[in-house]
C-alpha cells in the first residue's frame, strides 16, 4: 500500500495536524486528557505518534499500538508504552479505564468500523472517547479529492474521500452508539472546529 509522507514522518504528520486544527489541536487533547485522573490506564488504538500522552495527568499508565512502525518506533524513543498491532485484531486490546479512538475511523473502511467499537467498548472500564472530524462540506472530485485521499494514504489501507463521515452521519453515529453501546450509556458531545468529541460513560457517571 502507498504511504503519503505525512505517515512517514511523524513530525511532519504531528506539524501538519498543528497546521490544520489551529489552536483546536491542543483545545481536543487537553479535553480528551481532563478525562483521566491519575492512576488511570489509558489505552489507545491506532495510537499514531501517541500525541494524547503529552497531555494526560502524571502517574496515568498509557499504552497505544499502531501499524505505522514510522509512528511506534518515534513513540517509544520518547519511552512511551506503544507497539506494533493492527486496531481490527482483538488481541492487541486490553480491559483499561479509559480507551481513546482518536482520528482513526475515518481511516477504516466503513465495513470494518463495527468491529472496531466493539472491540473498544468491551475492553473499557469506565470511559470511552471518539474524536473523529464531522465534515461539513467533502471536497469536489478532481485534484483536491486525489491530494487528500493522497494525504490521508497511511499505509494499511487505499484511502477513500468517502470514508470521512459527514458531520450529520457522524452525530447520527454517535447517538446511535454506532451501533453498538445502548442508547441508555450516557454520552456527551463537544465540537473543536470540525472535530466532534465524544465521549461515553459505561458506568453511567
Amino acid at each position: 500500500m502507498s504511504q503519503s509522507l505525512l505517515y512517514r514522518f511523524p513530525w511532519l504528520y504531528i506539524n501538519g495536524l498543528k497546521l490544520y486544527h489551529g489552536q483546536n489541536f491542543e483545545n481536543r487533547y487537553r479535553y480528551m486528557a481532563s478525562l483521566a485522573k491519575s492512576g488511570n490506564t489509558i489505552l489507545e488504538p491506532g495510537c499514531g505518534p501517541a500525541i494524547i500522552a503529552n497531555y494526560l495527568p502524571a502517574n496515568s499508565k498509557y499504552t497505544g499500538f499502531d501499524t505505522n512502525n514510522h509512528f511506534v518506533n518515534f513513540a517509544k524513543n520518547k519511552k512511551l508504552a506503544v507497539f506494533y498491532g493492527n486496531v481490527l485484531d482483538k488481541k492487541n486490546y486490553k480491559s483499561s479505564d479509559i480507551i481513546v479512538a482518536c482520528d482513526i475511523l475515518h481511516h477504516l473502511a466503513p465495513a470494518t468500523r463495527k468491529t472496531f467499537i466493539e472491540f473498544c467498548w468491551q475492553n473499557c472500564k469506565h470511559i470511552f472517547i471518539v474524536c473523529d472530524p464531522g465534515k461539513t462540506s467533502l471536497p469536489k472530485k478532481g485534484f483536491w479529492q486525489k491530494l487528500g485521499e493522497w494525504s490521508e494514504q497511511d499505509g494499511t489501507n487505499k484511502f477513500k474521500s468517502n470514508y470521512f463521515l459527514t458531520k450529520k452521519q457522524l452525530l447520527g453515529q454517535i447517538k446511535n452508539g454506532f451501533g453498538v453501546i445502548k442508547p441508555q450509556i450516557k454520552r456527551t458531545v463537544r465540537e473543536f472546529g470540525e472535530d466532534i468529541v465524544a465521549v461515553f460513560y459505561k458506568n453511567g457517571k
